[in-house]
């Protein structure tokens, strides 16, 4: 009689560990399916999965970009051929559309956002590659701002974006924690807050982007673990969110790491591995884990390294790569620390050590 009762109750302990164990594995599914839809006779999917297709009906796609250049593949069915109109959002301000040969294709719609590019233009049936991207640039100098953890500062992000407005970054890279408690009002609140920056706002998730479905995420902003390169420099993004890497991120963080192993290399997530101050509980959940990322960045030789989660500044290191915490986007501040809203301005060159510095909002 007992056996009977224990080894149900064993089955569901089981299924309960094994789902405590890999509590990012949904969400790094999920990445997988981002920037591909089919419908309406027509078939999209992003390289890399840069981008999140937010809408995919007759005559309309909507994309939201996670990249400065971006490929995307269209099929279109004989049915589907005719007008279009193809909105961009997260876009560079000087970005184009661009067909296979390199030429730019579309009328130009008026937009009141720098950074979303629409073009009505006539798709015939058959395979199209088009390319979002600026002007072709080598390596050369450009700046960029980090920032991480606006939550409850979501009402007054605007000023934090006004005052990175004015620093001209090329582009904005956030290490997650865009909202308090993931609701659709605080998503459409954060896209409204979003249109005072000039720029692109590049992004990864933090932990109060699990309060609700990530889902919510992935279908505005796209994926929460992606790589990109800009001008020479790799930027690499990875979900930490539950304060850990899913193994399947893991996989994907060795590739890239692989891939930028010649390049300049930044290296992005919410949760940094240790605590830099260690009296906060800011950091991986293990221990191991942690030294097993730090391990990985140091072979993968990466050249800078910047986390958000904590409310505060600080300048580190952890296996000689340089590290920046900066949770200054609006979150309740660290009590002591005498820093409250702040962002990073990172001058960047490849081939050199990136310069940083921290820019007080208030």
């Amino acid at each position: 009689m007992s056996s009977t009762a224990i080894a149900p109750l064993a089955v569901v302990l089981a299924l309960a560990t094994a789902g405590c164990l890999r509590p990012g594995e949904e969400r790094a599914l999920a990445d997988q399916t981002v920037g591909a839809a089919s419908a309406a006779g027509v078939t999209v999917a992003v390289t890399d999965r840069l981008a999140a297709i937010r809408t995919l009906a007759p005559g309309q796609l909507d994309l939201w970009l996670s990249a400065p250049v971006v490929e995307v593949v269209v099929e279109v069915a004989a049915e589907a051929a005719g007008p279009w109109r193809i909105t961009i959002g997260n876009a560079l301000p000087d970005a184009e559309l661009r067909d296979a040969a390199g030429a730019v294709i579309g009328a130009a719609v008026s937009s009141p956002l720098p950074t979303r590019l629409v073009r009505d233009l006539t798709l015939t049936a058959g395979r199209h590659t088009w390319t979002i991207a600026p002007p072709a640039a080598g390596p050369g100098r450009f700046r960029y701002a980090a920032m991480a953890d606006i939550q409850t500062g979501l009402p007054t992000v605007h000023e934090v974006f006004a005052a990175i407005a004015a620093a001209e970054p090329r582009f904005v890279v956030c290490m997650g924690d865009l909202t308090e408690r993931a609701e659709l009002a605080e998503y459409a609140q954060l896209e409204a807050q979003l249109e005072v920056l000039p720029v692109p706002f590049y992004t990864t998730l933090g932990n109060h982007e699990l309060w609700a479905d990530p889902g919510r995420y992935q279908q505005r902003f796209g994926r929460a673990s992606y790589q990109f390169v800009y001008q020479g420099v790799a930027f690499t993004f990875v979900d930490s969110g539950d304060a850990a890497l899913d193994p399947v991120v893991e996989d994907e963080l060795d590739g890239w790491l692989a891939q930028a192993r010649d390049r300049d290399h930044v290296f992005l997530t919410h949760f940094p591995p240790i605590d830099p101050v260690g009296l906060r509980d800011g950091a991986f959940r293990s221990r191991r884990d942690a030294q097993r990322l730090i391990t990985k960045l140091t072979s993968g030789a990466v050249d800078l390294a910047l986390y958000g989660h904590i409310h505060t500044y600080a300048a580190f290191e952890h296996g000689g790569i340089p590290a920046f915490v900066s949770g200054g986007g609006g979150a309740r501040p660290e009590r002591w620390d005498g820093i409250g809203r702040h962002f990073l301005i990172v001058e960047q060159t490849a081939g050199q050590a990136p310069l940083v510095g921290v820019q007080r909002v208030d």
